[in-house]
């Protein structure tokens, strides 16, 4: 397995893949004194490749990692503060075109920050909510599976046709932290009302 980029987003998706047990390479743009290696081929022979660099390199990075036909490779950028290129409908459609024919691309760990990637599980016991989209569904599941393992509230999302949404989902969790003055500890769960067995709501659902 490959993390592309040593920033905080990338440190902790290794940190946490780890402890699981993962082997890990963390590829950068060059290799260094420690266990890193360089971008350029990166992806050879790997089964899944995390992609976690700072969105204005992506079409460059993604072109060089070596993904062939079948390749399993997880958007976790976000075009935040860049503008997307003519004709692109969101970040992840721009991930796509660069990685090539045959490639299966999974947008995930996208909406949320690093601090809640190493260990995701909170003390409650509840997990962080994290949508997993592809247009291929045994990637998707592969991802969703190993999201699972990793501490997250995994939910598959069929297909990459919304996948600009998820990215705005992004926006929302930086909204509620900054200007909502909840801080980067803030993270979404999800809870699901029990069905109504009776009353008016009930009735209204059997209509």
């Amino acid at each position: 397995m490959v993390v592309v980029g040593s920033g905080n987003v990338g440190t902790a998706l290794a940190t946490n893949l780890r402890a699981l047990g993962h082997q890990v390479r963390i590829a950068r743009r060059s290799a260094g004194d420690d266990d890193s290696i360089g971008i350029d081929g990166a992806s050879v022979d790997a089964d899944v490749t995390i992609l976690a660099v700072p969105f204005g390199v992506v079409a460059d990075v993604v072109a060089r990692l070596g993904l062939a036909p079948g390749a399993v490779v997880v958007d976790a950028t976000n075009p935040f503060g860049q503008p997307l290129p003519e004709g692109a409908a969101s970040g992840v459609s721009v991930v796509v075109q660069a990685a090539g024919h045959g490639v299966h691309v999974v947008k995930a760990f996208n909406v949320l920050g690093a601090e809640h990637m190493a260990a995701p599980t909170l003390p409650d016991g509840h997990r962080p909510l994290l949508p997993v989209a592809a247009d291929d569904a045994t990637a998707r599941r592969l991802v969703a599976d190993l999201a699972t393992a990793m501490g997250f509230d995994a939910v598959e999302i069929d297909g990459l046709a919304d996948a600009g949404l998820l990215e705005e989902a992004a926006r929302y969790w930086g909204l509620l932290a900054f200007r909502g003055g909840r801080g980067r500890d803030m993270v979404l769960v999800a809870h699901q009302r029990p069905p109504a067995t009776d009353g008016p709501s009930s009735a209204a659902g059997e209509r």
